[in-house]
């Protein structure tokens, strides 16, 4: 079953449906709790360090390994930028729930709860499904209140600029941040359009420069140009490439940019996921010590 086919026959369940329906045109949050940009309190006597964690889709469940091998080494950067799929690992581990929490969470994940097919686009996600989950595990708590300082990335459809989310609600926040085009609908805040910014920043490692990071590690869990098979679809190459262009551009103001090796192919199955874990899992502790000498007081 291909994922246009899974989505109308999530969007013919009357019961969804009719949740959906609900969702549609209701934001979630008052508008105090409407997510924004501003400053990051940085804390006193300790380096300015940031963690990113790219887009990815489902390969995005890659940053739990890497996380959990950052946990278990007592490393804990300053800052967590997410994008995407690194936005959702992100907000999590930003709630400070152990990584193991993290990992089983992720692993008994079902479809029905981010599944909330829209009435006037029935092959696309609304995402207050992604954006509820989000705020229950991190316990309703806005960005400003989790205890590691957090920024979801998103983009302005139509405009090639990220916004960086660091106050506010945090489930919509990230809900903005992985609003894939084919996938989701885009999320509006503040009469704003947002979608995820995989083609403007798949790493968005400049916007932790710009919130005042003086170190950074990026991690992206993107394909290796190399890995791709021979009947990969031409569009897919060019996607690729376009995508490692930017990445490479950007990797200049990084102090290390750490590219977990995957599958080419990406998947949904619990052993999917289990696979991705343990391979960043492995490659991560391969190379902690430099991701200590960045990210360690």
């Amino acid at each position: 079953m291909d994922r246009r086919d899974a989505l109308q026959r999530i969007a013919a369940m009357s019961v969804l449906g009719s949740v959906a329906g609900c969702a549609e045109f209701d934001d979630g949050y008052s508008s105090a709790e409407m997510p924004r940009s501003g400053s990051v309190a940085w804390p006193e006597n300790r380096p300015k360090t940031a963690l990113v964690l790219g887009s990815g889709g489902p390969r995005g469940f890659a940053h739990i390994g890497v996380l959990k091998v950052l946990e278990a080494a007592g490393i804990e950067p300053a800052l967590v930028v997410g994008s995407s799929a690194g936005a959702i690992a992100g907000a999590l581990y930003a709630a400070k729930i152990p990584t193991p929490e993290i990992e089983r969470r992720a692993l008994d994940l079902g479809i029905t709860e981010i599944a909330d097919p829209a009435f006037l686009q029935p092959t696309r996600f609304i995402g207050r499904a992604l954006q509820n989950f989000i705020n229950r595990e991190v316990g309703e708590r806005a960005i400003e209140a989790l205890p590691r300082n957090f920024c979801a990335v998103a983009a302005p459809v139509g405009k090639r600029e990220l916004v960086a989310f660091t106050f506010g609600n945090t489930g919509a926040a990230v809900r903005a941040s992985a609003a894939l085009p084919s996938m989701f609908r885009a999320v509006y805040i503040g009469g704003v359009a947002y979608e995820d910014g995989d083609m403007v920043s798949p790493v968005p490692i400049q916007i932790a420069r710009t919130l005042g990071a003086t170190r950074i590690v990026a991690v992206d869990v993107s394909a290796f140009l190399d890995d791709t098979p021979d009947r990969a679809p031409e569009s897919w190459r060019t996607r690729d490439a376009e995508r490692r262009a930017i990445i490479d551009r950007e990797a200049k103001s990084a102090d290390l940019l750490f590219r977990v090796r995957l599958p080419y192919y990406a998947g949904a199955s619990r052993e999917y996921r289990e696979n991705l874990i343990q391979l960043a899992d492995a490659q991560t502790r391969g190379a902690i010590e430099r991701f200590a000498a960045v990210l360690r007081d």
